[in-house]
């Protein structure tokens, strides 16, 4: 079936080469709906129960996502200042996606009108302490409350009136610090709108540049980009034709299928130019190169393919929207390689090429040398692993999505702010229900819990109904929560989220406000919140623990539990479909030490710089073993012939090197430089992914022409009883 591909394909693929060309314009007129999605629902994961839980516990209480402003002031409840909150609230209240504003300036007539002493009484408020008012007595803050938003147009126009209304009432002299998860989400987007903008032409720039440098010849140029283009936009356009939106890990998309579908037609081209400088017409080279690199070049990307959808495991949907859809896109290179490459190399290359250089690759010599010193090279290679796995159990686990943007970017600094000097922004969203006789004493339960919790230094603030009461009558004994109006109640509207009744059953909910920490601390706060819930809320039906911590640890797990699944499928299939290929269990033997060796550098690499495994990072080691195995796939099938030929090792190696020592190094080269542009993103799991795929590749490279040829010989591979060695 191969010949007859071959055949067909070296006689007849210009116009379906033109075809595939002209059937851009589908994919191109789809992506004018791509659209941006960064939602926090994008990032937790929606397939575990921890999801679940949240959204009932959002039908019951509404929406939990707020923004907290803050700002500094020498005398907070200073006058002007307050007239500053009043104006600032009455504009947010006017925009149709808040559901409430929380600030303390609402609350001083209530007070000033009758005590003398309302600036201490304010600033005494157990309440308002660590959520309105910072302990240094300087920093003042608004809760700004946001009704359940469908979309991610209906969150970015939130932010953008909420912006616009603190630019309308802010003098120029006043710093505003913003925070809160719906801030999180828009810079989220708009980083990856820019990153978007910012990779695929300088992606394509590099990629031109590198084909100019190593093929020398204007039409392998266009005939690699021609599929390159192709195979890119195709796969884009289908990701926006299926409903799918770009996000943060997704944006890159296009850019690393321009970069890993040049391989293919790297090898195409170079073998086919190679033949050319001999007696051979045109339409014969052609022929030959297609025989001898397609299998291979098919067999690489079915691999890489493996790699990517070997992601498609993990509960982060828009890690598995990458993992799908690299893998199409990597299927989709073999079609437009094999179709779009030979078709344009027929119509741009009608008369012989003279070689450029007639100097055989340097990886020759490596590769001798190397064949003749086999115990040195694999004892240095098992000391490199040894060394490897000690480093990498250094590596540990983010889930905080916060930690995506760099120290310095305006949303980091806000949140510092916020956290260090108002109030915390995570939080831990106790739900808990009884029969409505039992609901007083379900609420001393939980307020008990509130003042255990609130003993912890990582604990910022707890809100439920009762310290809510307490407060307002703390304000105003003359006032009530279930009694007062809105209008002279600025607390109301903030109890009523803290209390349902229905059906003869109360639901209490209590917000514990955490500050800013590390993933790991959240799982100690966890435990901590269960055990001491388990001791005081007894008089509960049901109680649950949800919220924005709760899923970052559910995040977190899911994370390992990816990274470990995704990678043993990988390597499992990887090694599986290179026997298959080349028919010999030896040879899946001597492909495991140059394609394992890299991943454990990876994530030693990883442990000694300190970068952590999250929503980029998780994807690299399965990507890794996908993408790393298609040089060896290449140096194994040439060696074959060449030992099938009757060869010894040493000449084999030589030959093989001969003939694809260039294209194996190019490829490479081409591969890293591509995910060093990633370097260039605002994002430092993207940065870390650019670095850690260029790392990769690298030592993958290193792999296959220091340890695969040692490897090949040590193993004695396709050895013929006659061969002498």
């Amino acid at each position: 079936m191969m010949e007859r591909l071959v055949e067909f394909l070296a006689r007849r693929s210009r116009w379906p080469a033109v075809l595939c060309l002209c059937s851009l314009v589908f994919p191109a007129w789809w992506l004018r709906n791509a659209r941006v999605d960064n939602s926090i629902e994008v990032w937790i994961g929606t397939r575990g129960k921890e999801y679940h839980t949240y959204k009932r516990f959002v039908e019951t209480y509404g929406n939990e996502e707020f923004i907290a402003l803050a700002t500094e002031a020498h005398d907070p409840l200073a006058e002007p200042v307050l007239d500053w909150q009043r104006d600032l609230a009455q504009r947010l209240r006017k925009i149709e996606y808040v559901d409430g504003v929380l600030t303390i300036a609402d609350a001083v007539p209530l007070v000033a009108q009758n005590d003398p002493d309302w600036k201490q009484r304010l600033q005494g408020n157990t309440l308002f302490h660590n959520l309105l008012l910072g302990a240094d007595g300087q920093t003042l803050g608004l809760i700004v409350w946001l009704r359940k938003l469908d979309s991610p147009a209906e969150r970015k126009t939130a932010v953008e009136q909420i912006e616009a209304a603190l630019a309308e009432t802010t003098p120029d002299t006043t710093n505003i610090h913003l925070a809160g998860t719906p801030l999180l989400n828009v810079a989220l987007d708009r980083g990856s709108q820019q990153a978007s903008q910012r990779f695929l032409p300088v992606a394509l720039a590099v990629s031109v540049l590198v084909l100019g440098l190593m093929l020398r010849r204007l039409g392998g140029v266009i005939a690699v980009m021609g599929a390159v283009a192709t195979t890119t936009v195709w796969t884009a356009g289908l990701m926006v034709l299926a409903g799918r939106t770009f996000n943060m890990v997704t944006v890159t998309l296009p850019s690393l299928l321009v970069i890993l579908s040049l391989s293919g037609g790297i090898h195409l081209v170079s073998r086919f130019q190679s033949i050319l400088t001999g007696p051979e017409s045109a339409p014969a080279a052609l022929r030959d190169a297609l025989r001898e690199v397609l299998p291979p070049v098919f067999v690489s990307n079915l691999t890489t393919a493996v790699g990517f959808g070997s992601l498609m495991v993990s509960d982060m949907q828009p890690v598995v929207d990458f993992g799908r859809f690299a893998a199409v896109g990597m299927l989709l290179s073999f079609v437009f390689t094999a179709v779009v490459v030979p078709g344009l190399l027929a119509w741009l290359h009608a008369g012989r090429v003279l070689p450029a250089q007639a100097r055989r690759h340097w990886t020759v010599a490596i590769g001798r040398t190397v064949v003749a010193r086999k115990a040195w090279m694999l004892s240095a290679a098992a000391v490199v692993g040894v060394v490897s796995l000690l480093l990498m159990m250094r590596v540990r686990v983010e889930s905080n999505v916060l930690k995506f943007f760099p120290d310095n970017a305006r949303v980091s600094r806000d949140y510092r702010f916020v956290a260090d000097r108002l109030t915390g922004l995570y939080t831990i969203e106790l739900d808990a229900s009884t029969a409505a006789q039992n609901g007083s004493t379900l609420l001393k339960e939980i307020s008990e819990l509130g003042t255990r919790l609130l003993a912890r230094p990582d604990v910022a603030q707890v809100i439920h109904y009762r310290n809510v009461a307490t407060s307002l009558r703390d304000i105003s004994p003359a006032l009530a929560v279930a009694s007062a109006g809105a209008s002279q109640n600025p607390l109301k509207e903030l109890a009523r989220k803290y209390r349902r009744t229905r059906d003869g059953r109360v639901s209490l909910r209590m917000s514990i406000l955490v500050r800013t920490m590390s993933s790991r601390d959240f799982y100690s706060l966890m435990d901590y919140v269960e055990k001491e819930a388990d001791e005081v809320v007894r008089h509960a039906d049901g109680r649950t623990l949800t919220g924005v911590v709760p899923l970052l640890n559910a995040a977190q797990r899911s994370l390992v539990d990816t990274q470990v699944r995704s990678f043993a499928i990988a390597a499992g299939v990887v090694l599986l479909l290179i026997g298959l290929f080349l028919r010999a269990v030896r040879a899946v033997a001597a492909a495991v030490l140059p394609n394992v060796l890299p991943i454990l550098i990876l994530f030693a690499v990883m442990g000694l710089l300190r970068i952590p495994l999250d929503a980029a990072t998780i994807m690299i080691a399965s990507m890794a073993i996908g993408i790393a195995v298609d040089d060896t796939i290449h140096f194994l099938s040439c060696f074959r012939r060449e030992k099938q030929a009757g060869c010894d090792d040493l000449v084999a190696v030589g030959r093989t090197f001969e003939k694809a020592g260039r294209a194996i190094t190019f490829t490479s080269v081409v591969s890293a430089a591509g995910f060093a542009i990633l370097l260039l993103a605002a994002f430092k799991p993207i940065q870390y992914f650019g670095l850690l795929a260029g790392i990769t590749m690298a030592t993958a490279w290193a792999g296959d022409v220091f340890l695969l040829p040692v490897c090949a010989a040590w193993l004695r591979l396709w050895d013929r009883p006659e061969t002498t060695r």
